[in-house]
């Protein structure tokens, strides 16, 4: 039995897509979790609708405690020995799970699958794709994947994963970058990982989303993510992505400070503008453009964040 958690907030309009999708399933062997995190829209209603038409759902009301808070309450309750996280506004093409469970080996901790952005329900992926997997075991290329791949990588939304990755694991709450922190503390724990070239999954790009949302002051929770990754990546003695997760740092700090200046948050200013100009000692960051620019004269004046954003300001760009 594949798992599918499905946390639920005020996402009414886009519920009934996503479980279309899941109830749709070339293979039927899958119990879908829906976890109505204390939406006002209505959607925990439409939950139980949904719940009373197929005996494969099953519904969880809980007060809001927000996204991570959602599928470990999911997690807690599920049966399957394979996982997967779908976010209630996404969808999933009809063979996913058959495809899935086709490429993974049942010693492999994940199997790792792609996303396609849309601002529609209308996409739709090749039927016939191939898998074409690759298996890795060494934990220092896996991280070099993460890096490779980007964004994909670091989604918890884009693997199958075999449950025993989450015992005793759960996805700390209060937080946003929640999967980017995950990944700290599950990689380090996998043995053997499976990667795909198959296109799964339809991510929707919503004005009111959590990734198109401007500064907020959680957005700095990023640092403190990377600064435990740093952690993990020395000790594994991989120096080139040590210094890529600095440079993430720098590129990362450079937007956010820009933010942060602009919307008025002065105490996140401050820091932004403190970790750019610490970051700027470092030596080696392998940067291109604006970054470049802002790196070098940082070494140079601590006026380089505010001039900085002055530029940007003036180019319209901030």
């Amino acid at each position: 039995v594949v798992s599918i958690i499905v946390p639920v907030y005020n996402i009414r309009e886009y519920l009934p897509r996503c479980v279309e999708s899941l109830l749709g399933q070339t293979c039927a062997d899958v119990e879908i979790l829906l976890v109505d995190d204390g939406s006002s829209d209505g959607s925990g209603a439409l939950c139980d609708a949904l719940g009373a038409k197929d005996g494969r759902i099953r519904v969880i009301h809980k007060e809001n405690g927000g996204l991570s808070d959602a599928r470990n309450a999911g997690l807690d309750a599920a049966k399957g020995d394979w996982l997967l996280f779908v976010d209630g506004d996404d969808y999933l093409v009809e063979n996913a799970v058959e495809l899935l469970l086709a490429a993974a080996e049942e010693d492999a901790d994940f199997v790792q699958f792609f996303y396609h952005e849309t601002e529609d329900n209308g996409w739709a992926s090749e039927k016939n794709q191939q898998a074409e997997p690759e298996t890795e075991t060494d934990p220092a290329q896996m991280w070099r994947r993460v890096y490779t791949l980007g964004g994909v990588a670091a989604s918890s939304c884009t693997k199958l994963w075999n449950k025993r990755v989450f015992e005793n694991v759960r996805f700390r709450n209060g937080i946003v970058h929640e999967d980017e922190e995950l990944l700290n503390r599950v990689l380090p724990r996998c043995r053997k990982a499976i990667y795909t070239k198959l296109v799964l999954y339809g991510y929707m790009m919503r004005s009111g989303s959590i990734v198109r949302s401007g500064f907020r002051k959680k957005s700095m929770d990023i640092f403190t993510v990377l600064d435990e990754r740093l952690e993990v990546l020395d000790a594994l003695g991989c120096e080139e992505l040590v210094q890529g997760t600095y440079a993430w740092q720098f590129r990362t700090a450079a937007w956010q400070y820009c933010l942060a200046r602009r919307g008025g948050f002065k105490e996140e200013t401050r820091q932004l503008r403190q970790r750019l100009l610490a970051l700027a000692k470092r030596p080696g960051l392998i940067l291109s453009g604006q970054y470049k620019l802002l790196y070098q004269a940082a070494k140079i004046t601590s006026a380089a964040p505010e001039m900085y954003y002055l530029v940007r300001k003036l180019a319209g760009k901030t």
